[in-house]
């Protein structure tokens, strides 16, 4: 089972940042989550929320006027990649218009970096599917009444076997369907060491999870 630190591991640092990433690493995540979105200067930064700790939204924002209101230095998504080759990168892609960034980078990157993309935006997935050789997938937060309604427009696309379902919300009989397909399965959003091990006894492929002591990584 892959294990990807959610943001990073941000108990000590701020999310989505470099010192995050590198807490992670060290604890031994075998990769990391992230979120892109599209500041008002067209730089792919990482952060997660829509709206910054100003109230204002981070797409009107520059990247230096992000990192000013939050306190930290916002990183790219080049710097990134670029500062942790050797990682398992999950790019989650918040908007279209951050797609429309991050793709191309991303073009640069699948050849020498292990990259999974993932939006909650289905058509962004499907456009990085057709432009990237990487690995995509589907995140979804709702339990489809029927998986094949899920996965009608995504079968032409060999790159596009993944599904990123919400703790919440999964079951064994939709991950039984998925593996069924061809589709891997991974978990987000578990608290308790009951629900990591649950998401273990139902087989998934990977767990994105902010706690890395109920996956037996133990912070110093």
């Amino acid at each position: 089972m892959h294990l990807l630190a959610h943001r990073g591991y941000h108990a000590s640092h701020p999310e989505n940042t470099l010192d995050a990433f590198a807490a992670a690493l060290k604890l031994g995540f075998e990769g990391i989550e992230t979120d892109v979105r599209v500041s008002a200067d067209h730089e792919p930064v990482l952060f997660h929320d829509r709206v910054a700790p100003s109230g204002e939204p981070v797409a009107a924002l520059t990247r230096k006027q992000l990192s000013d209101v939050c306190g930290y230095t916002v990183p790219t998504l080049v710097e990134a990649l670029n500062a942790f080759p050797n990682t398992l990168w999950n790019v989650e892609i918040k908007t279209p218009a951050a797609a429309s960034v991050a793709l191309p980078l991303l073009s640069h990157f699948e050849d020498s970096h292990r990259l999974l993309v993932t939006s909650f935006r289905h058509e962004v997935v499907l456009a990085a599917a057709e432009l990237l050789g990487a690995d995509c997938g589907l995140l979804c937060a709702h339990r489809p009444a029927a998986i094949n309604s899920l996965l009608h427009a995504v079968m032409p696309h060999r790159n596009l076997r993944t599904l990123v379902w919400d703790c919440e919300i999964v079951d064994p009989d939709i991950l039984r369907q998925a593996n069924a397909l061809g589709f891997r399965n991974a978990v987000y959003g578990a608290k308790t060491a009951y629900e990591h091990q649950l998401m273990r006894e139902f087989g998934v492929h990977t767990v994105i999870t902010d706690y890395p002591q109920h996956v037996g990584l133990r912070p110093a």
